[in-house]
């Protein structure tokens, strides 16, 4: 059975900035030999069992990841590929900050995404990969979170017309489509993945008394939003924007969404049709394809 010949398409983002590697026509290619897109290095920590044989485990977690990336630089002209070269040293300048790898698997459709700082493979060694105009390359890097973003996603909730309860609409960044069940002020949101997510909630005004509930967790903010006025909850920072901790209960919690279905539900008193609660989430994967 012949293989998919359909390669991963890579690129790196830097804020606004993307360096994008080809697949088969591009004078820039991503080559075969890729490692560090699977399941990340795995920590197993052990006790030496005093007086037995073996040892105790103690602990398990998953460890930073490394990355390898091989390519091709094909140009005209020995001064088109030192050019092309000198970009890339520019762009992955590990004191400039971390990168953003994307990998996009036409074969399942996925984008799975990555922070990483670049270590290696651009120290300028001319030897068996330097043919002039042509040259290969191997890049590396470290990501210290070993987990793979998806597509970033959002859910946005507003005041059904001439009555109480919220609705919600949903869309992404990207072109992903959401499913969604929405009764009065209860939806479901659908995590895949296998890890938790830590969202961020976009609160914007009038309203008051915020209440925000996964059945078991609940968390509130006695605070008065005037219309336009904006309140942000990031979960994954454990802040919020204007700081109003003041006016959060001690019994409140600040919780993730888990893998699976998650089951919400938001009040807010004195909402109109002008308020609105925006979910923002990416969800979390141990692999890039």
């Amino acid at each position: 059975m012949a293989l998919e010949n359909s390669s991963p398409l890579v690129s790196f983002r830097r804020g606004e900035q993307v360096f994008s590697l080809g697949t088969r026509d591009e004078d820039v290619l991503h080559l075969h030999g890729s490692q560090g897109l699977g399941l990340p290095p795995v920590d197993i920590q052990l006790v030496d069992r005093i007086g037995a044989d073996g040892a105790k485990e103690n602990g398990v977690r998953y460890k930073e990841r490394e990355i390898f990336i091989p390519l091709l630089i094909h140009k005209r002209t020995l001064a088109e590929c030192t050019a092309v070269r000198r970009e890339l040293y520019s762009f992955l300048d590990p004191h400039e900050g971390p990168v953003e790898i994307v990998i996009e698997d036409p074969a399942t459709g996925t984008v799975r995404r990555i922070s990483g700082r670049y270590k290696g493979g651009l120290e300028g060694d001319f030897d068996s990969g330097f043919h002039g105009a042509w040259q290969t390359l191997g890049l590396k890097f470290v990501c210290p979170d070993p987990w793979w973003l998806g597509e970033q996603k959002l859910i946005s909730l507003s005041v059904a017309p001439g009555t109480k309860p919220f609705i919600s609409s949903s869309r992404s960044f990207f072109p992903v489509v959401l499913s969604q069940s929405t009764v009065q002020d209860r939806f479901t949101v659908e995590i895949a993945g296998a890890g938790e997510v830590a969202p961020t909630w976009q609160v914007t005004g009038p309203g008051e008394d915020l209440m925000i509930s996964n059945g078991e967790e609940v968390f509130r903010v006695n605070h008065q939003l005037r219309a336009d006025e904006t309140l942000i909850i990031d979960t994954a920072k454990r802040r919020l924007i204007p700081d109003v901790w003041e006016k959060v209960p001690l019994s409140s919690r600040l919780f993730p969404l888990k893998p699976g279905a998650n089951h919400l539900h938001i009040t807010m008193t004195g909402a109109t049709h002008e308020t609105r609660i925006t979910l923002v989430y990416a969800e979390r994967f141990l692999e890039a394809i």
